[in-house]
């Protein structure tokens, strides 16, 4: 039996180190908010991006909105811990550690905020803290709780071998809301393999298999390139890349076609602003309550350049992937 505030499980890293010795320490392995992204079941991050992070080709990077509610969380992680700690007197609260590892795969790691203990000092469940906004609210309703949150959960209770995660989330500063998560194995195999197959391609230093995601464009954008190289390709990508070429000419005619029906629409409605069909709202054709407005930079520059430094962010440019073919037709993603 697990002695109370403490676990049969490695410690690579104590609770008391400092953050960069935390961030440093999680790019040799895959925590709870990484298994998600390297099975595929993160919204907001793909196995490739998550390739390039661990693989150091690149930084996380994050947007302002995203910085500001990960400082947030932070924040409030222990108001939220010690509110379910005061509900639950049934239990002990204890705080995790600091970094776990799993004794047979040590790049399997675990950061939990809290572990629940009974008082006869078995271990109750694991305590995960979580905040959110408005727009968070669908993911955790009908006692819901979103995906990559389970993935994390049943992450943890492999790494600790726990029975249960007690999640508690606070959305929209003021909706308090708790959820249980039973261990399940069959769910916690299948991460473990997805996520084995996932880090295999890290020690092998292997590009694992691209995706059409958004995200996966913007992270390979971000791939530092070293100047004038040249990568040799094989032949089969002359295939690969007039099929590109064939899709961009059917994008074209199909957004051509587009165009004329919303020019079509636009003398239809003539001076009106909308549209109906059989008094139903079909379409409006309205002006944008603000302006539009452009900024001419280089003269900003010019005459006032401590106050362009003071509210201008620069941030590098990504590299651009461009075609270029025979016929001197060119493509630009």
């Amino acid at each position: 039996m697990a002695k109370r505030g403490l676990v049969d499980v490695p410690v690579v890293l104590p609770a008391s180190a400092s953050r960069d010795d935390w961030e440093f320490a999680r790019t040799f392995g895959l925590g709870g908010s990484d298994v998600a992204a390297a099975c595929g079941l993160n919204p907001w991050k793909t196995p490739f991006q998550l390739w390039l992070e661990k693989t150091r080709r690149i930084n996380p990077e994050f947007d302002d909105a995203t910085t500001e509610r990960m400082y947030w969380g932070n924040v409030l992680e222990p108001v939220l811990l010690r509110e379910w700690d005061e509900r639950h007197t049934e239990y002990i609260l204890t705080g995790g550690e600091g970094i776990y590892s799993d004794r047979e795969h040590e790049w399997m790691l675990a950061n939990v905020d809290g572990l629940a203990w009974h008082p006869s000092g078995e271990l109750a469940g694991i305590v995960e803290a979580k905040t959110g906004g408005h727009r968070a609210a669908e993911d955790w309703a009908d006692d819901k709780v979103p995906i990559h949150y389970v993935c994390q959960a049943q992450w943890y209770m492999r790494l600790l071998d726990a029975p249960r995660t007690f999640m508690v989330a606070l959305l929209d500063t003021n909706t308090y809301l708790e959820r249980e998560i039973e261990r399940d194995e069959d769910l916690i195999t299948d991460l473990a393999d997805a996520a084995t197959e996932f880090w295999g391609y890290v020690q092998r230093d292997e590009p694992p298999p691209s995706d059409g995601s958004e995200a996966t464009r913007k992270a390979l954008s971000r791939w530092p390139s070293v100047p004038d190289e040249t990568a040799e390709l094989d032949p089969l990508w002359h295939k690969h890349i007039g099929r590109r070429h064939e899709l961009s000419e059917q994008i074209k005619a199909l957004e051509a076609e587009r165009t004329i029906i919303d020019n079509e629409l636009r003398a239809a409605m003539g001076e009106a602003e909308v549209a109906e069909i059989d008094g139903q709202k079909v379409a409006s054709h309205k002006a944008p309550a603000k302006p539009s407005r452009s900024v001419d930079y280089e003269a900003f520059i010019a005459e006032q350049p401590d106050l362009y430094a003071q509210y201008v962010t620069e941030r590098p440019a990504g590299r651009r992937l461009t075609y270029t073919s025979t016929t001197a037709r060119r493509d630009q993603l």
